[in-house]
């Protein structure tokens, strides 16, 4: 579902919470995406709850950094077209400590 959705959308930037996952592959970030471009961090999930995963098509973006946090996935994005930069940070995090 959310392969058809990025595609129908054309997303260039992912950013998903609630992974359940705690490990993915290249491999699997393509799967997800059907982008050969997007490259991903991601945070693992802790049992059975949690995870962070984050793309960026790289064909239209440099990443220049990424900031991993206990509860956040940040990234400083270039846009290669006009050289225009920003940041996306992610957070997922515990409602309650």
């Amino acid at each position: 579902m959310l392969k058809e959705h990025m595609f129908k959308e054309q997303v260039d930037i992912v950013g998903v919470q609630e992974t359940i996952k705690h490990d993915f592959t290249e491999g699997e970030l393509n799967l997800v995406s059907n982008v050969r471009s997007l490259r991903g961090k991601w945070l693992p999930a802790r049992w059975h709850s949690g995870g962070i995963l984050v793309g960026v098509k790289t064909d239209l973006m440099e990443v220049e950094d990424w900031f991993l946090g206990e509860h956040l996935i940040g990234v400083s994005i270039r846009q290669r077209l006009n050289n225009f930069r920003w940041q996306l940070v992610v957070v997922y995090g515990p409602a309650q400590h």
